[in-house]
């Protein structure tokens, strides 16, 4: 019997699972595996609810396709995992940086704020946060169902337990045990999580491929869905076997 490829994707903070729907459509062979994040209360039950997933993959060909604060779940799983390959999406090794570094992401001090923020007023700093997602030339574009979105599915505990995790989180230990092919998208505008944290983490693996995209913000499973898409059937279609 043909093992089967399983596609785990993994969401960004705070964005709804249906928002891949249209790039897995893509992939009516593959067995797709979508964890639910929205409702976890601590920052260490995020890779608790991916582990409990891929016990039930078994020996099948595991490939991961993380975006933001999913993407450096990837990495974590990967370094414990076998998993053949990952396609990991706007985001980096650590997203809180000190200030000489705050090209690569947040201070410490700004996303403490943003947690504030959250216990007094949810709506108005998912607000804030979902008008940064895009460019101002993406906003223009019709891309109706995500940019009428304008509440998020996970629960407060679960967006304040993910900001925890951003906080905490540094991946750059485990660039030693990732040894599978890693395809990186990073869009060149990105104001969430800036491009030079993809290149960093390009350049700290070697067996990662950068994908620059020009004009476009912190999502590009939304606005460039045919490049995720390419990344994800070339990873699948390799020869490559990563972990075993």
């Amino acid at each position: 019997m043909a093992t089967q490829t399983v596609l785990l994707w993994l969401p960004g903070w705070g964005m709804s699972n249906d928002l891949w729907h249209p790039i897995q459509a893509r992939f009516p062979t593959c067995r797709h595996v979508t964890p639910d994040l929205t409702r976890v209360t601590h920052p260490k039950d995020f890779m608790a609810v991916l582990e409990k997933e891929v016990r039930t993959i078994g020996h099948e060909r595991l490939f991961v396709i993380g975006w933001s604060m999913g993407g450096m779940l990837a990495q974590r799983l990967a370094a414990n995992s076998s998993v053949y390959g990952m396609v990991l999406i706007s985001t980096g090794s650590r997203f809180v940086r000190p200030k000489e570094e705050r090209s690569k992401g947040w201070t410490k001090a700004s996303l403490l704020r943003m947690e504030r923020g959250l216990a007094e007023n949810r709506e108005r700093v998912w607000r804030d946060f979902f008008k940064s997602v895009p460019t101002e030339k993406e906003r223009k574009e019709k891309k109706n169902t995500f940019l009428a979105e304008q509440v998020s599915q996970w629960s407060t505990e679960s967006l304040m337990a993910g900001l925890a995790y951003l906080r905490e989180e540094d991946c750059r230990p485990l660039f030693h045990s990732l040894n599978c092919p890693m395809t990186i998208i990073h869009g060149k505008n990105d104001v969430i999580w800036p491009f030079a944290a993809g290149a960093e983490l390009a350049e700290s693996l070697p067996q990662a491929e950068l994908v620059p995209i020009e004009n476009c913000g912190h999502a590009p499973p939304i606005f460039y869905p045919e490049i995720v898409t390419l990344a994800v059937q070339r990873m699948v279609e390799s020869n490559g076997e990563g972990k075993a």
